[in-house]
């Protein structure tokens, strides 16, 4: 019988697909490193929540922080660790470390998540055995968590989105990583040459489906010339995507910048 591990690494090799033109991997490709991840630590953990090719219940993803001292470049081998920190209510909660090809840590990451019944769409409390409760690590890998962003003031449009066909998953809704690329995306990509985003955290509030219309609003955007912001109090910029059919916020997301 296979010893269950309490914390789970995967190693991954930055592919060209992931690198953007700063030659390095970008956030989205982060984020999937980062779910993939999780998804083999609970399926190992036998709470991923799988009987044969159906889905009891469906795990989402709520709220993610991610920090980043570094990105890896094209063709750079990272490890990504995992582990399950309990649960908090009605969130599971999980912690994740980024670590270069020598093992030092370039970057963490925590998270919390739903567990959502497959057809309610509602949240259902985790159902925990003592095996994992033996295996559960509560050392967090941030003194932060991952709190709910609030936006207040007036926001300027960035840009609009629609979700299409490549962007569904299995679960017939955009894939919270899309959301992620829709914000890199409507920052301008000047911005991204002379700035790295050191500190993301976006919450995610309604799910969106194939031919919805997402228009995208930010405050804080850097308007200026990206090489005279200081090292040392780096931008934030916050981001919200509103649902154009209803006026639903999908998502909001907080972004920090330091100069490259």
């Amino acid at each position: 019988m296979e010893e269950k591990q309490s914390i789970w690494t995967d190693r991954y090799a930055v592919s060209w697909y992931d690198t953007d033109i700063t030659k390095t991997a970008n956030l989205a490709a982060i984020c999937n490193y980062l779910q993939e991840t999780a998804w083999h630590h609970a399926d190992h953990l036998d709470f991923g929540l799988r009987k044969g090719n159906e889905f009891e219940f469906i795990w989402a993803l709520v709220r993610l922080l991610v920090k980043l001292d570094k990105y890896p470049a094209w063709t750079d081998n990272i490890s990504i660790k995992t582990w399950h920190r309990g649960t908090e209510g009605l969130f599971a909660m999980r912690d994740f470390e980024i670590l270069d090809s020598s093992g030092k840590r370039i970057g963490c990451a925590t998270s919390q998540w739903f567990i959502l019944d497959p057809v309610t769409k509602r949240p259902q409390q985790a159902v925990v055995d003592r095996e994992i409760l033996r295996l559960t690590r509560h050392t967090p890998v941030m003194e932060e968590k991952p709190e709910k962003i609030l936006i207040g003031g007036p926001l300027e449009f960035m840009s609009s989105e629609k979700a299409r066909f490549a962007e569904i998953d299995m679960y017939g809704h955009v894939n919270n990583t899309r959301y992620v690329e829709w914000i890199l995306n409507s920052i301008p990509p000047g911005i991204h040459k002379k700035k790295f985003i050191s500190s993301f955290t976006i919450e995610y509030l309604h799910e969106t489906k194939l031919g919805d219309e997402v228009d995208i609003f930010g405050q804080g955007l850097i308007t200026e010339d990206p090489d005279r912001a200081d090292v040392q109090t780096p931008l934030s910029t916050l981001v919200k995507g509103v649902r154009r059919e209803d006026d639903q916020v999908v998502f909001r997301a907080k972004l920090d910048w330091k100069n490259r």
